[in-house]
């Protein structure tokens, strides 16, 4: 693969000390603040709870407030003017991890652990026991006031889910991915997990009645078990197109391009397998739909990936032309047309890997931001799709960013210990950028070409 270019000017202050991080397992330490002089930071809503469990995970966005999904709720906060954010709700309802979409006054939250009952307030169930997983609804056609509406209980709970706008049938459907961690007898709820799970739960919400709200399928899929463990399969995020009817969805073992035809029942039109991915994370398309982008979470998400002796194919984004995405075994490897991650080294305990991402909505050229844990955030173009070059970068004090989007002129990070921030990219690079209504970041609605 080419190497990857470094276009910024880089600022390097200071140096901090080891701590350890509150997301998962592992050691956390932090590297020197760095940033190019063209992405700054404007504006923050920190994280406010001392609570060890306080999270911060996801984020989706409604005109002008955004809901940053935390392991202990979701906070809603104004961003009407960028650079002083303010916190209107910090909802406590704990529950892993809370990944957030939005649409039309009701936020909806996954659970990938089991508690005790769907309500706030559930406590986690002892090791081995079942009990809820699924997704939650709330109300928050009032940002300031979200009330809890209902759940839904899936199979294997629910990692991260996508929603799927369905304005012609009132409804909006949401594709659970989970993925099965412990093996589970069935809950009082009605959920199970065991393997294999080569499937994702597709759950349909009447807007009109969301406490009618159900699984109305379970799509299977041809996937290969991941590291080799027999049935441990799944879906960990999909990312979907709606004009174009397509779904790009990291599985773990391999990604998959899904035909969206029938949005209930999802098929699978191609394979993609990399012997240098860990682990199928995240994935995106480029605006006009001729390219997607696929991030390999190695370690998990708990482990160095960007040390000096760390290849740069290691915890990267991948880069793949859809239309060549047409292999259909579980084993043929599908060339990419070249890949990227940030080109500075964190040490040698700090977790670093490309975690959650989108690209810019741009008609001439293909630009993404990405989230990179201590490596904060990170910007970079790759119209020429086989060269892909960094155009700016942002890693604060203490960074361990989960989520990096760009959204109506800015972009906006959640970071599992300083909250949300948001920086300002000044680059020829966003020139053009559309503005949108809403934005769930896994969500792709219209082609802009």
């Amino acid at each position: 693969m080419p190497a990857i270019l470094l276009a910024a000017t880089v600022l390097v202050t200071g140096g901090t000390q080891a701590v350890a991080h509150d997301d998962h397992a592992g050691t956390y330490e932090p590297s020197p603040v760095s940033q190019s002089q063209n992405l700054k930071l404007i504006g923050s809503a920190p994280k406010t709870s001392t609570v060890p469990t306080y999270r911060n995970s996801d984020l989706a966005f409604w005109g002008r407030t955004v809901y940053a999904g935390n392991y202990d709720g979701f906070r809603t906060i104004d961003i009407s003017d960028p650079e002083n954010p303010v916190v209107r709700s910090d909802f406590n309802c704990p529950g892993a991890q809370h990944d957030v979409s939005v649409y039309r006054g009701l936020l909806f939250t996954s659970i990938d652990a089991p508690i005790t009952g769907p309500e706030c307030g559930s406590a986690r169930t002892p090791s081995g026991v079942p009990g809820f997983e699924g997704i939650r609804i709330f109300d928050v056609s009032d940002p300031s006031n979200p009330q809890y509406v209902d759940a839904v209980a899936t199979d294997c709970g629910s990692h991260t889910h996508t929603l799927v706008p369905d304005p012609a049938n009132g409804r909006v459907l949401l594709y659970v991915s989970s993925y099965p961690s412990g093996v589970l007898p069935t809950s009082p709820y009605g959920n199970t997990c065991s393997r294999p799970h080569s499937k994702i739960s597709v759950v349909e919400v009447p807007l009109a009645d969301p406490t009618a709200a159900s699984v109305v399928s379970t799509p299977q899929f041809q996937l290969n078990d991941y590291a080799g463990i027999a049935g441990f399969n799944g879906c960990h995020d999909i990312s979907v197109f709606m004009e174009l009817e397509l779904a790009a969805s990291a599985c773990m073992s391999e990604g998959q391009i899904w035909d969206l035809s029938d949005l209930e029942n999802p098929t699978t039109v191609g394979r993609i397998h990399n012997p240098n991915v860990e682990f199928w994370h995240s994935a995106s398309f480029t605006w006009d739909g001729t390219t997607v982008l696929f991030g390999d979470e190695a370690g998990g998400g708990v482990s160095p990936r960007c040390r000096t002796t760390d290849p740069d194919t290691l915890g990267a984004i991948w880069i793949y032309d859809v239309a060549s995405a047409t292999i259909s075994d579980g084993a043929t490897q599908q060339p990419a047309l070249s890949h990227f991650k940030i080109p500075r080294t964190q040490g040698d305990v700090a977790r670093c890997t490309m975690h959650n991402f989108n690209t810019l909505p741009l008609a001439d050229r293909y630009v993404a931001v990405s989230a990179a844990y201590s490596g904060g955030t990170t910007v970079f173009d790759f119209t020429d799709r086989e060269n892909p070059i960094e155009v700016g970068h942002n890693d604060p004090h203490g960074a361990n960013t989960w989520s990096s989007y760009w959204y109506n002129g800015n972009i906006f990070t959640n970071d599992t210990g300083r909250g949300l921030d948001v920086m300002l990219l000044t680059d020829q690079a966003r020139a053009g950028a559309k503005r949108l209504p809403y934005l769930n970041p896994q969500t792709q609605e219209n082609v802009i070409d």
